[in-house]
């Protein structure tokens, strides 16, 4: 047995899909590189400004996401950032906050390397390396010797203002710190490490970073990813992300796994939130969350929420719609992380769950699931799905559930095709003889009964073939599970017909020899079982 199946049998397979998801959104090694070296240049250049920063005393040091282990890619063409602190260590009062700002700017201005990536801001300068990341660049003095916390220039204000980067980090890392419980899947690991060392077995044991990192921190990451997704449409009302990793972890109550962390969070987020919407809706009084800085209980992180309420509703609608995909992936259906998290990374995370399952096995329904995603499979004469051997299945993508109004077909003053079902019927004999045809007023109906080696189930079809048909060919049809039906099972069209290519793909008149669809059935199958197991359509697919 290996972890995964260790993971699967004892019900630990959704967190560790969540922590997979969670970790799939670190940065990668080539980016953390580039940030990491643009970051150091910063020290570097500053400490070459012969006419100030040479000649005091300061440190650098990151802030935000990085500092606290909660950095998310961002999508498409967003741009990661990396906030960084110029902590000067002298008292605030002995400069003027627009003399910290002005010899910053300067010293960026002032370089070739920097002076076309620079852009002011309001408290810092930001460096912008176009179409990858940037870097927000704060200025600070320290207010009591010996201690970090901060005043910075604020050129909207003509002041100073204050922050406390290094207490924010240490209030965070310390709730994260504060599981009440050995972390779920640290201790699955260990347990299973256990296992394997007493039946010495050998084989390869998973990467146990992914596994490392408390559930506080992957929530807040998975978070910011679905909040990424749902404000997509409306980037002006999307809410930051220190608002929600400071809310996240003022809810957070030692849950020792990450869905643990989520779901109770949602749940306390939404019965803060009713006793304000009562409040709004049946007296007309608008009250919000408020969310201050943890260290700074002056500091209101949200008080743009006054000025614009719609922050407010808009965030609530995020944690309602949140909370509502998440109740269908309690039920299991793990279908919703694609909208959660991202389908492309949703699927590649199951596929190496599914490496990690059939690693060392032979015949199941995972090792079938991962030859069709090669795309270079075959299928032979029982159906089952091979690698070598058999009739070679051509490229398709299984379409979702709608027909297609595509105006296709055999011109009407053509006289009917009696030939095509005949042929057909010969070339299904020589290479599919699991299915019985016969041709009937130029149509090929079959009947069939087929399990593909993974499968639980021996699954009965009927098949009908008519190429003077317009639109789609063929019918085939489940007889012998219920549960394929139409508005309840994936790729299927009304009727209950399977969904086996998207016809769109096809050329003119989609005249596709009907044997080469039989290769897609036991696609079909072998995918419908991983559905039913793991809650997503794994093969590639369209869909409507």
């Amino acid at each position: 047995m290996n972890f995964q199946e260790y993971l699967y049998n004892h019900g630990f397979q959704r967190e560790d899909l969540l922590a997979r998801l969670a970790e799939s959104l670190e940065l990668g090694e080539t980016r953390s590189k580039k940030m990491e070296t643009a970051y150091n240049a910063i020290y570097d250049v500053l400490k070459a400004d012969s006419v100030f920063f040479s000649k005091v005393d300061f440190v650098v040091y990151p802030q935000g996401s990085k500092a606290i282990g909660t950095t998310t890619k961002p999508i498409g063409k967003d741009e990661f950032d990396l906030d960084i602190v110029v902590q000067i260590r002298d008292f605030y009062y002995n400069y003027s906050s627009s003399e910290i700002y002005n010899h910053l700017i300067r010293v960026f201005t002032d370089n070739e390397v920097y002076r076309n990536k620079l852009d002011p801001k309001n408290r810092c300068a930001r460096i912008n390396y176009a179409g990858d990341f940037h870097l927000d660049v704060l200025p600070g003095c320290i207010i009591v010797e010996n201690e970090d916390r901060l005043k910075v220039p604020d050129r909207e204000l003509v002041s100073w203002t204050s922050t406390f980067p290094k207490g924010y980090s240490s209030w965070f890392l310390d709730r994260a710190r504060d599981v009440r419980q050995p972390v779920l899947l640290r201790k699955a690991f260990s347990d299973f490490v256990s296992l394997n060392e007493a039946k010495a077995e050998q084989e390869d044991l998973p990467t146990e970073n992914i596994y490392l990192k408390e559930p506080l921190k992957r929530a807040v990451q998975l978070t910011k990813r679905y909040r990424d997704i749902f404000f997509s449409e409306k980037p002006k009302y999307r809410t930051s992300s220190i608002i929600l990793t400071t809310i996240f972890a003022q809810f957070y109550q030692g849950e020792a796994s990450i869905y643990e962390t989520i779901d109770n969070v949602l749940n306390r987020i939404l019965e803060h939130y009713s006793e304000y919407q009562q409040l709004f809706e049946n007296r007309g009084v608008y009250k919000r969350i408020k969310v201050f800085n943890p260290v700074d209980p002056e500091e209101d992180f949200t008080d743009k929420w006054d000025k614009d309420k719609e922050y407010y509703f808009q965030f609530i609608a995020f944690v309602k719609s949140y909370k509502k995909k998440w109740e269908q992936l309690k039920k299991g259906d793990f279908g919703i992380a694609e909208e959660l998290f991202g389908s492309t990374r949703t699927k590649t995370i199951l596929k190496a769950q599914l490496e990690d399952f059939a690693r060392g096995k032979t015949d199941t329904l995972e090792k079938a699931g991962l030859t069709i995603l090669t795309g270079n499979n075959y299928v032979d004469t029982r159906g089952n799905i091979t690698e070598d051997s058999g009739y070679k299945s051509k490229p398709n993508r299984n379409y979702g559930g709608t027909e297609l109004k595509l105006n296709r077909g055999i011109p009407s003053a053509n006289p009917k095709n009696h030939v095509a079902a005949y042929i057909q019927k010969h070339h299904i004999e020589q290479n599919f003889p699991w299915l019985w045809t016969m041709v009937k007023d130029g149509k090929l109906l079959g009947k069939g009964k087929i399990k593909p080696e993974g499968c639980k189930k021996e699954y009965e079809l009927l098949v009908e073939y008519d190429i003077n048909r317009s639109g789609r060919k063929e019918r085939v049809f489940v007889l012998n599970d219920s549960r394929v039906k139409f508005g309840q099972t994936p790729h299927l069209y009304p009727g209950n017909s399977l969904c086996l290519y998207y016809p769109k793909d096809l050329p003119l008149y989609l005249d596709l020899n009907f044997v080469d669809v039989i290769p897609w059935v036991s696609e079909w199958l072998v995918m419908y079982e991983l559905w039913n197991k793991y809650g997503v359509w794994m093969a590639d697919e369209v869909k409507h």
